[in-house]
């Protein structure tokens, strides 16, 4: 059986990569849901975080809404143009209450920056050819 779940190299883990994201990168707002992202040099995989402000609620909301966002990005993990890191910060639980929902709000903003792959094209990002 394959396990489940967002590998470890598919997600942000340094302070210094979450700093170089949010101060060094892009913001896009949507609906209930604000996204960073920042470019690297290298052509890995994308990698994710969701950054969670008390505010949203008490704790079994956060987490469950950190779970649905993981979720929807472990679930099209293989649309995410390479070399790109991707910072999530929900701001209403309402709007993402199920993963289809966490996966519309993503695709959305995603789309919005330009970072899904194209089938048709190669990976390149735009501004990176």
């Amino acid at each position: 059986m394959q396990p489940q779940g967002l590998p470890h190299r598919s997600r942000l883990h340094l302070k210094r990569d979450f700093e170089r994201v949010i101060v060094g990168g892009h913001k896009i707002k949507g609906k209930g849901l604000v996204l960073w992202y920042g470019l690297r040099p290298d052509r890995q995989p994308a990698r994710f975080a969701v950054v969670v402000s008390k505010k949203l609620g008490p704790a079994v909301v956060r987490n469950r809404t950190k779970r649905l966002l993981r979720e929807a990005f472990r679930l099209n993990r293989k649309n995410w143009a390479p070399g790109v890191d991707i910072i999530v910060s929900p701001r209403d639980s309402s709007l993402l209450n199920n993963v289809h929902a966490a996966q519309d709000a993503l695709k959305s903003l995603s789309g919005k920056a330009a970072l899904q792959r194209n089938a048709q094209t190669s990976d390149v990002l735009p501004g990176k050819n």
